[in-house]
């Protein structure tokens, strides 16, 4: 397990975050507050028909993924990075294995950067836990479309112009097609 976090933190190249400064999400979120929704329960997470084939180290790359992007998030929060890392995975769009899906290129920040800190052994333990659920089928209540997500706290993406946002935990908006 050492050897593989190792070969996952060493595949990170430069980090390049946009954070938010203009009113361009909050013009998106206000269009569609209609059908954003707020998950207080965790009877939110749900257990689907939908069981992913994977290796040893592509549930390695779903909790580096789940570390990196949704580590400060509560569980529902992880969820739903898995919810979304996983309905990519199903397109074939972004690859055919979950590593392929997670690093991607553009995808998910935290893959692009040169350095990463040490992670925290519970917090890995505990999203190697969510990530290993989530590959045997649970997954958050509507997001079963959701293909994006970003933080709030930055520059809206463009392809959010052309998706609809449908949900917000902690810090991510969350997306479908349109």
């Amino acid at each position: 397990m050492i050897q593989m976090l190792a070969i996952i933190l060493s595949a990170a190249a430069v980090f390049a975050a946009f954070f938010y400064t203009d009113e361009k999400l909050d013009q998106v979120v206000q269009q569609n507050a209609e059908i954003t929704q707020r998950l207080d329960h965790l009877e939110d997470i749900v257990n689907t028909q939908h069981r992913v084939s994977f290796t040893q180290r592509d549930w390695q790359c779903l909790t580096s993924n789940l570390y990196w992007e949704a580590g400060v998030e509560d569980d529902k929060g992880k969820y739903a990075v898995a919810t979304v890392t996983l309905n990519r995975l199903a397109t074939g769009r972004w690859g055919s294995s979950v590593c392929d899906v997670v690093y991607a290129p553009g995808q998910f920040s935290w893959t692009s950067r040169r350095k990463l800190d040490r992670p925290s052994p519970e917090l890995w333990r505990h999203c190697a836990e969510i990530a290993w659920h989530s590959l045997n089928g649970q997954a958050i209540r509507g997001l079963q479309g959701s293909l994006w997500y970003h933080a709030d706290y930055i520059r809206v993406p463009d392809w959010a112009t052309t998706a609809r946002p449908v949900l917000q935990l902690g810090r991510h908006i969350f997306y479908n097609r349109i």
